[in-house]
């Protein structure tokens, strides 16, 4: 089985309100997985780490400091960046799950690439290319200072143009996380009523299957 990219950004975004977040920022969860996944990044894998933590992590609102344990939402975070809250050049003491900033930093990104540098990984942008340093588990790191900067000419790896690459379903690889999504999703239906019974949601009193 295999899933495509419009089915996981629907799910992305309600397990993202299942676990806490308003439907604004729920969308742009959608969003951030459905750009990782179409680039062949692992945007699943992310989410679901990021809404497991989620639940009993300690997330720092900006701008106040992180301290000892704290965490900046990457979501929050990515989306006030792509808006324009911050300036072109930012850096962030901890972000949890940072893969997850990534799709909104290629908002802000025009012909010359901006790079984020998340510890060993390394990531440089433009609306339509991106290229990475390091190609392994660096870019599912649970936590990361995160530096976004504009690449200089000798730092920027051989960029991907998305135009060109195949749209990718998400593979069976993904069940056991798209099985957490799905528990958080759970989270958004409204419990069933016996009047919601009564005018046809479900069999109603009559099951004469």
């Amino acid at each position: 089985m295999s899933w495509s990219l419009g089915e996981i950004g629907a799910l992305a975004t309600k397990a993202a309100r299942g676990s806490g977040m308003d439907w604004g920022l729920a969308d742009e969860a959608g969003y951030a997985v459905k750009w990782l996944q179409r680039r062949q990044l692992p945007g699943v894998a992310a989410l679901c780490r990021y809404l497991s933590w989620r639940q009993a992590g300690e997330i720092t609102i900006w701008p106040n400091d992180t301290a000892r344990d704290g965490h900046y939402c990457p979501i929050a975070t990515g989306a006030a960046y792509g808006d324009g809250v911050f300036g072109d050049e930012v850096q962030f003491a901890r972000v949890r799950t940072p893969l997850l900033l990534i799709p909104f930093i290629a908002l802000r990104a025009a012909n010359s690439p901006i790079c984020l540098s998340l510890g060993k990984a390394v990531f440089a942008l433009t609306q339509d290319k991106f290229g990475f340093s390091k190609n392994d588990t660096a870019i599912l790191m649970d936590a990361s200072a995160c530096q976004i900067y504009a690449a200089s000419d000798d730092e920027v790896p051989e960029m991907m143009t998305i135009a060109n690459a195949a749209i990718p379903r998400v593979p069976q690889t993904a069940s056991a996380c798209i099985t957490v999504l799905n528990v958080f999703a759970k989270n958004t239906y409204a419990p069933a009523t016996e009047a919601s019974r009564l005018t046809g949601a479900g069999a109603g009193l009559n099951d004469n299957d």
